[in-house]
């Protein structure tokens, strides 16, 4: 079985690699890394999240192929989530076994981050998403890798942000498990119930305390769950 983690928006593979510590080793743990960011920084900054998603699952197609696996995106990672299923149903690819969505509303939901994103400036971005704990970049004395890591978070979010998929695209069958924090600014005027439609499966809604980034405080409870849903 292989658990693959999609990032969040600004976020790197490194993200989700310490919540291997608390899942089995039979579980493959595969953290996603986008083109262009962070270990994959030579490669080409794609800007969108249909292009994002056709270069990995080119780069693990053998795995989506050949072995059983599941999902967990978070927030930008559930976007990718939902695009990587299209895609693989599309390319004639295994389905997941269970997909795990956290920190996001349905891609088909008018509730965005800014009104238009595409006049929202770098500033703009990064200010709103410094103010409201929604980054999980920390400042770091070198300007230019701050510039860097800054662009990496502008661009990852314009791109989730432009992104939109009705249910029907996605046609899942198998059971989704939402998480979220009760303290995030970005679910407050969300039913994130409404994930539902994206499955003729089971969704069930798990709420914890915190902001965006709530599963920093709760990963050992999340990966029992994840282990519980998976059978493992």
């Amino acid at each position: 079985m292989v658990l693959f983690f999609l990032p969040h928006a600004g976020g790197s593979a490194k993200s989700y690699s310490s919540f291997k510590r608390f899942l089995p080793k039979e579980l493959n743990v595969v953290p996603m890394e986008l083109s262009g960011r962070f270990t994959r920084s030579a490669e080409p900054l794609l800007t969108d999240v249909e292009s994002c998603v056709k270069d990995i699952i080119s780069k693990h197609h053998q795995l989506l192929e050949n072995e059983d696996y599941a999902i967990f995106g978070h927030s930008m990672g559930t976007v990718l989530a939902c695009e990587l299923i299209r895609q693989a149903a599309a390319q004639g690819l295994k389905a997941p076994l269970h997909v795990f969505l956290s920190g996001k509303n349905p891609p088909d939901e008018g509730v965005h981050c800014f009104e238009n994103v595409e006049n929202a400036s770098d500033e703009e971005i990064v200010d709103f998403f410094s103010a409201n704990s929604l980054s999980s970049n920390a400042p770091v004395p070198d300007e230019e890798l701050m510039k860097t890591l800054n662009k990496i978070l502008c661009t990852d979010v314009r791109m989730a942000e432009r992104y939109s998929i009705a249910p029907e695209e996605v046609s899942l069958d198998c059971d989704i498990t939402v998480f979220y924090g009760t303290d995030d600014v970005l679910m407050q005027s969300v039913d994130m119930n409404s994930w539902q439609r994206y499955t003729t499966g089971k969704c069930e809604t798990i709420p914890f305390s915190g902001g965006h980034f709530y599963y920093t405080q709760h990963k050992e409870e999340i990966c029992q769950i994840i282990k519980n849903k998976l059978g493992i």
